[in-house]
């Protein structure tokens, strides 16, 4: 078993705590179908849902997640005379939120020189924003943290840029860059994932292509398996733990 440790430098500990990717599965995938009814199959048989695809959940089950602390409200109004920090652009995007003094960095934005070459994601904000980071991730040696959007999320009204850290030498908490999708409005409430942490073991890797003996081994266990849209859960899916 080993061990990631998260630690943070700001006393309010309770607030935005890291968490394991599985206790924060959306509602929209628990109310998802194990199976489903095609009317274009003449046969009228129960095709495998969402919910049988084992390598869909194991991306959003995969690692740890960091949350907001405290609740955001983009492009709210109402509730300007009750927070008490604000980060607002040129463009009339405007995110609110409450907290502590040290949460008065919590969003912030990138100098315009910064990534400017990079394209934007579709539909969203042109504004390099970032999440002030306030917890640290140190991993036992040879593992490497990837970073990147909750994956599989689409339904989160942000995209968070990815990267990967060495994280057995590297253990700062770092800014996370972000877009707002446009025309969102709302609250994203405290406890939202907004950046999932997987850790990965460094390894020299080179590549082979057509592998003579690997090819013909597929080719015969692919015709020895009689249902091969069920098949990868009952012969090859390894459960993962992340405590």
């Amino acid at each position: 078993m080993k061990i990631i440790k998260f630690f943070s430098h700001d006393q309010y500990l309770n607030l935005g705590q890291p968490v394991p990717a599985r206790k924060l599965i959306p509602r929209w995938y628990k109310d998802a179908e194990n199976t489903f009814l095609d009317p274009s199959d003449p046969d009228n048989k129960e095709h495998p849902g969402l919910k049988k695809c084992m390598p869909f959940l194991d991306t959003m089950m995969s690692g740890y997640f960091l949350t907001f602390p405290v609740n955001l409200y983009i492009n709210e109004k109402k509730n300007d005379s009750n927070l008490s920090h604000l980060f607002q652009t040129e463009d009339d995007l405007s995110i609110r939120w409450d907290g502590p003094p040290s949460f008065s960095t919590l969003i912030n934005e990138r100098p315009s020189m910064s990534g400017s070459t990079m394209p934007r994601p579709a539909g969203h904000y042109p504004n390099h924003l970032v999440f002030g980071g306030t917890w640290s991730v140190k991993t036992p040696r040879g593992w490497s943290l990837l970073m990147t959007q909750p994956l599989n999320r689409y339904d989160l009204p942000f995209t968070t840029s990815s990267g990967i850290v060495d994280s057995d030498h590297f253990s700062s908490p770092g800014n996370v860059p972000f877009f707002i999708k446009k025309g969102f409005s709302g609250v994203i409430p405290a406890g939202t994932p907004f950046l999932q942490l997987i850790p990965i073991k460094r390894a020299n890797w080179t590549m082979s292509l057509n592998d003579k003996m690997l090819r013909d081994r597929h080719i015969k266990e692919s015709l020895s398996i009689r249902q091969p849209e069920t098949s990868y859960k009952k012969s090859s899916w390894v459960r993962k733990k992340y405590e």
